[in-house]
Order: structure tokens, then C-alpha cells, then sequence
């Protein structure tokens, strides 16, 4: 076989191969070990290769900073490091926490760095990691995580399931919601919603800024220990390496894993200091889809909803050619809480219906609900 017949065929192959391969949605992941050691995927988390090692044996945190190959690295002694994944030594140590129980790591909408400790100091860094100033105090002494979240708000959260939020870069906090647990170990946004992970692999959801929580799913293991969002899904990892993900936050698969043991931070490559904008405004109408749907029983569906104050509401119920054939509910409902009520009506066709919720000061929302006899 001559030379131009053999490309021909191996390039006929790897066509081949691409076109059967999964769409991938782009990016790359980054999994840190506590001893340093980071891995990187480019396949939604399906395979995991060894990238750098950085000798810190107490590694914590991990965020994207000002492009694509450069990470800011955060040790529980309080060491920062920026990272030019580029680099022929791609690791500088550029500034240092003045703690020895740093907790939690991310970059904020300003591009300051931000770090908590586990007794609830919280420092920041303007000049990129070069020095650190405490802005805040918080009450407790099991903060565990901090993330960047919907508005550039940020969030904390303890292991007893409290979540704090600062709404100016770290500056002044509140207590906006509680989650029952006793082993919260990490919280992160997923489009527009927030979610928390427990050690046991339970999964809560916040539709509403993290005022109310509610769980969505478990994960079957008792090492969890990391989240990450990407553009089109939520992946979670144990310490021990394994790697699930999930496109709607309520049904998991494990997809790849690290074989790493003591797997403590996972990241994106979206860069934080100057990457995606903030969404401005309060917030919105938020509308779940209706459950169960399609329904089959004659029991009906439940329908949710939060309203960003206290408001009233009316859900009307419309055919596909637009017309109201039913309503569901009205009334006055508190707001930055969850509301459900439970509507069927027996003598309704089957087909498809427009569930469409209007509120008292102009706020409109609506899901899609099939009905199938």
C-alpha cells in the first residue's frame, strides 16, 4: 500500500470514528487532587488525564482566571497560586491567606479573588492573589464552599446547611436559607438555579436565590465531594474519583472517573475575571414543569411556582390554538418560597396545554403540560 493510499484510509477512519463520537459541549474540566496533582478532560468528564503537579499537599480550591489556560490554585494554609497551564513550569506562587483553615475559593463578578475559612473569615485580593484583606466575619465554624452565583452574587455554605449570600463582592452578608443536613461539602449555580451537594450524595435545588431548598435526587455513594457546572450540565465527583453528571439536576449518570483518591475541587476553563456576563434585574417568575407530565392518571399534576415578592397570582390552563379552556388557581402567595397546588380535571381532552401563570404587578410565566387517556 503506497504512502497516499494509507493517509487516505486513516483519514477515511478518524472520519469515521468523529461521527460516531458524541457531540461534546465544548471546554475543559479540571479535577484537583489534595496533593497538587490536576487533571483535565475534554470530554464532558468521560476520560481524565493528568495535566500538572503542584507539590502542595493540602490543595482546596480551583477557578478560571482572565483566559482559558490560566487557574488560580488555593491551599487550606492559605497559599495562592496562579497557573499558565502554557508554561513550561506552569505553577507561580503569587500571595498568601494569612489562615490555616481556608474552606472555599472563587473569583468574583469584580475579578477579585475570594476565600473563606472554615471559621467564617472571608478574605479578598483586588491585586490577583498578590495580597488579602478580611472584609467579613461570619458566624459558625464549618464553612465548607464558596461560589460565584446567579445576579454575581456570592454564596457560602457550612456542613450544617446554612447558606450565607453577599450581594457586594464579599463585603456584607446575609443568611438567606437553611438545608437540613449535617455533611453539605459543596454549593454551585446551574443555569439559573442554585444546587448543593451532601458527603452522602443528596442533591438539593434553590429556584429562588437560595432562600428555599428542596432535594431533587441522591447520588449513590458516601464520598462526594466536589461540583462543577458547564454549559450544558451539572457534574459532581467522589473523593475517590468517580464522575457523575446530570443536564436537568434531577437524574444522574456516571460518566468517567479520576482513579485518584481524595478528589477535592473540581473546575471549568470559563474564564471568571473577564468571562461571562452577569445577568442584571431581580428576580423572575420561576415556573417548574408541571409533575407528573405527560400525566396519565386521573389525580392530575402538580404544578410549582416562586414569585420574587409577595404577589397575586392567577394559572390559567390553554389549549394549542390559544384558548383558555380552565382556570387552576388565584390568589395572594408570599414571596422567595416555593408554591404547589395539585389541579386535574376529569372531563378534559387528551392533548397538549399551555399552563400560563400572570401575576397582580405584570410578571408572566408558562410551562408546557401534556395530557395523555
Amino acid at each position: 500500500m503506497d504512502r497516499s493510499t494509507r493517509r487516505f484510509l486513516l483519514a477515511a477512519l478518524a472520519g469515521f470514528l468523529l461521527a460516531l463520537a458524541p457531540p461534546a459541549r465544548g471546554g475543559v474540566l479540571y479535577a484537583l487532587i489534595d496533593t497538587g496533582e490536576l487533571y483535565n478532560s475534554g470530554d464532558d468528564g468521560v476520560t481524565w488525564t493528568p495535566r500538572t503537579t503542584l507539590p502542595a499537599p493540602d490543595a482546596i480550591g480551583l477557578a478560571a482566571g482572565s483566559n482559558t489556560s490560566q487557574l488560580y490554585l488555593v491551599t487550606r494554609s492559605g497559599s495562592v497560586y496562579r497557573g499558565n497551564l502554557g508554561a513550561r513550569n506552569p505553577w507561580t506562587p503569587v500571595g498568601a491567606i494569612t489562615a490555616s483553615d481556608v474552606a472555599g475559593f472563587t473569583i468574583s463578578a469584580l475579578g477579585s479573588l475570594v476565600a473563606i475559612t472554615e471559621t467564617g473569615t472571608v478574605y479578598s485580593s483586588s491585586d490577583q492573589g498578590a495580597t488579602f484583606t478580611a472584609t467579613a466575619s461570619l458566624a459558625g465554624s464549618d464553612w465548607t464552599c464558596l461560589t460565584r452565583g446567579p445576579l454575581g452574587r456570592l454564596y457560602a455554605l457550612t456542613a450544617t446547611g446554612q447558606v450565607a449570600q453577599s450581594s457586594d463582592h464579599g463585603v456584607t452578608w446575609i443568611t438567606v436559607g437553611a438545608i437540613t443536613t449535617s455533611n453539605a461539602v459543596a454549593i454551585r449555580r446551574f443555569q439559573n438555579d442554585l444546587y448543593v451537594l451532601t458527603r452522602t450524595g443528596e442533591i438539593y435545588r434553590s429556584i429562588n436565590y437560595g432562600t428555599t431548598w428542596t432535594p431533587v435526587s441522591a447520588l449513590t455513594s458516601s464520598s462526594m465531594g466536589a461540583l462543577v457546572e458547564t454549559p450544558g450540565a451539572l457534574l459532581a465527583a467522589a473523593a475517590e474519583g468517580e464522575v457523575a453528571s446530570t443536564a436537568n439536576g434531577s437524574s444522574w449518570t456516571w460518566v468517567g472517573a479520576i482513579n485518584q483518591l481524595h478528589v477535592v475541587a473540581l473546575a471549568n476553563d470559563t474564564p471568571m475575571i473577564t468571562g461571562v456576563a452577569e445577568e442584571t434585574g431581580a428576580p423572575k417568575f420561576l415556573v417548574r414543569a408541571p409533575y407528573p407530565n405527560p400525566c396519565t392518571s386521573a389525580a392530575g399534576a402538580r404544578f410549582t411556582f416562586s414569585i420574587p415578592e409577595v404577589d397575586r397570582v392567577w394559572v390559567s390552563l390553554y389549549d394549542v390554538q390559544g384558548r383558555k379552556v380552565a382556570s387552576l388557581a388565584e390568589g395572594a402567595y408570599t414571596g422567595g418560597e416555593l408554591h404547589s397546588f395539585r389541579w386535574a380535571s376529569p372531563d378534559l381532552s387528551a392533548g397538549t396545554y399551555f399552563v400560563r401563570f400572570v401575576s397582580a404587578s405584570g410578571l408572566e410565566a408558562s410551562v408546557r403540560w401534556t395530557l395523555v387517556r
